[in-house]
């Protein structure tokens, strides 16, 4: 399958994922979800260690894919809240943004970043702007549906996967696979402790864990079909294609929620979007 199309198909399964994540933390505890739809995704990649090839590495890279893992769980808590409480639209495209904290933390390794992703910097950071100026009074019934708090919850997640992002970087150095396993192990423990320090009643139906596991399963499947992409293909098409997301979340917010937005919201996220995909080709 052309590598174009596997990018496609990683944006695809993302937006998907997000989007159901986000639905059903308007009816479940955020954590519920977070913490049935991850173990899901790591009991599915855990099987493939039977496949595993090559030596284990060394601890150091451990202790990068576990600071991957507990940035990751910030980003991801800070989505599936924004989702539930916020604007899908304006929460997905922000979040859109994280590939800036690695981009910005290279600066500090002397390693400048080339003149497309501080465009795209730059272009993110006045769709930003716009969002927050593009409608200060809403009509929208969902009662946090306000700009800023959908601005906030997509800021924090945009840092927190970003930093994810940025350890992961260098937990992949030692071996793919053991980083993706190690940082999805520290975020499901994570959510574990949360859950049982948060002790959320509601009760599972059976539809609802079958959601649940399929959100995992989305998520997995969406690092598959990247990781498969970006060795086939060229990086830099790849990235900007599996960057593409928030459009499917923001589709569906809009036609299947009936989410409204305004000519500026519209502009603000479009900005922002155009922004991420440049930061994405570095």
């Amino acid at each position: 399958m052309p590598a174009v199309l596997l990018a496609l198909f990683s944006s695809l399964s993302y937006g998907v994922s997000d989007y159901l994540g986000g639905l059903k933390s308007r009816t479940l505890p955020v954590i519920t979800v977070l913490l049935v739809s991850h173990a899901a995704a790591l009991a599915a990649i855990t099987a493939t260690l039977a496949l595993a090839t090559g030596d284990m590495p060394s601890s150091k890279y451990f202790v990068y894919a576990m600071l991957a893992g507990v940035a990751e769980a910030v980003g991801l808590a800070a989505l599936y809240q924004g989702l539930a409480v916020g604007k899908m639209s304006i929460v997905a495209a922000v979040a859109a943004v994280s590939p800036a904290v690695p981009v910005i933390a290279s600066v500090a390794t002397g390693e400048a970043p080339g003149a497309i992703q501080w465009f795209g910097i730059i272009v993110a950071i006045g769709g930003v702007s716009l969002l927050a100026l593009g409608s200060r009074e809403e009509d929208d019934p969902h009662a946090l549906s306000r700009p800023a708090v959908s601005i906030v919850f997509g800021l924090l997640t945009a840092l927190g996967l970003g930093f994810f992002l940025l350890a992961m970087d260098g937990a992949a150095e030692g071996s793919v696979q053991w980083a993706l396993i190690t940082a999805r192990a520290t975020t499901v423990g994570l959510f574990a402790i949360a859950f049982l320090l948060l002790r959320p009643e509601d009760d599972l139906s059976l539809a609802n864990w079958g959601w649940l596991i399929l959100i995992g399963l989305l998520i997995l499947l969406a690092d598959s079909f990247f990781a498969v992409a970006s060795v086939k293909g060229v990086l830099s098409v790849v990235a900007v294609l599996s960057s593409l997301y928030p459009v499917v979340t923001i589709l569906l917010a809009r036609f299947h929620l009936g989410e409204h937005l305004s000519r500026r919201q519209i502009a603000g996220i479009a900005i922002v979007l155009i922004g991420a995909a440049a930061l994405s080709i570095g």
